[in-house]
């Protein structure tokens, strides 16, 4: 799509009656309008199925630092043990690449199964971790301390504002196809209350049936997993039976 923020709130205000056909977007009604755009898209960024990129960040893990904060850093001086990156909602996929180009897959876990780690402080490379949330800042914890120099890339959905600035009326929107009229018709509901208008049953319609297109277009599919230690060590097979048992 290639609409600027200015455009698309025009086109919203069109749809409830504010503005008729080929009236230009007064400046004073634009500036409120566009703040009741980065409260949607603020408020978007928690239904992480409405974001359409998955973004990868890398790290240099250091020798036998097992915590790493991740996210814009609030002070000047940004610690060695920081990721510098726009605050992930969600971690969906981790794995520690070694000098030779091996990749080792990481498992979140979640705060009960770290707690239950005894020994944190063994030298080894990671294969878990638990991503502690934070504001402005998250914290991942290894289940163990690094040994050696090598990469962590984590796969993270980020919010929504890190693709969609709404920064100004002119900043061009820059979405996959689909999310242009997503975002007229819901912010056409965002705007009809703040300028007493009444939204039609036709525009409420297109409104919900449209975020919902887009989270089926935005699924991501889960792996069922299991702890490693009920894993069957028989003949290495690494398998589980639900109704049996390993």
């Amino acid at each position: 799509m290639a609409q600027t923020v200015g455009g698309l709130i025009r086109s919203a205000m069109r749809k409830i009656g504010v503005l008729a056909a080929g009236e230009p977007l007064p400046p004073n009604e634009g500036d409120d309008a566009k703040e009741t755009f980065t409260q949607m898209v603020d408020a978007w960024s928690l239904e992480s199925l409405l974001i359409p990129v998955v973004s990868v960040v890398t790290k240099e893990l250091i020798i036998g630092v097992s915590e790493y904060t991740i996210g814009v850093y609030p002070g000047v001086t940004i610690p060695d043990s920081h990721i510098e990156t726009a605050r992930p909602e969600k971690i969906i996929a981790a794995f520690i690449r070694d000098a030779y180009d091996t990749d080792y897959p990481l498992e979140v876990i979640d705060v009960k199964t770290f707690s239950r780690i005894s020994r944190k402080t063994n030298s080894s490379r990671p294969s878990r971790f638990y991503n502690r949330k934070g504001w402005p800042l998250n914290t991942i914890l290894f289940e163990s301390l690094p040994y050696t120099d090598e990469t962590l890339h984590l796969e993270v959905i980020q919010p929504l504002s890190v693709y969609l600035s709404t920064a100004s009326l002119t900043d061009v929107v820059n979405l996959p196809p689909g999310y242009e009229q997503v975002l007229i018709y819901n912010l056409a509901i965002m705007l009809a209350d703040e300028w007493g208008k009444q939204v039609s049953p036709a525009i409420a319609t297109i409104a919900v049936e449209g975020k919902k297109r887009i989270k089926r277009a935005n699924f991501r599919k889960l792996v069922l997993g299991m702890d490693r230690a009920v894993y069957s060590q028989q003949r290495a097979k690494g398998t589980y039976i639900i109704s049996d048992g390993p």
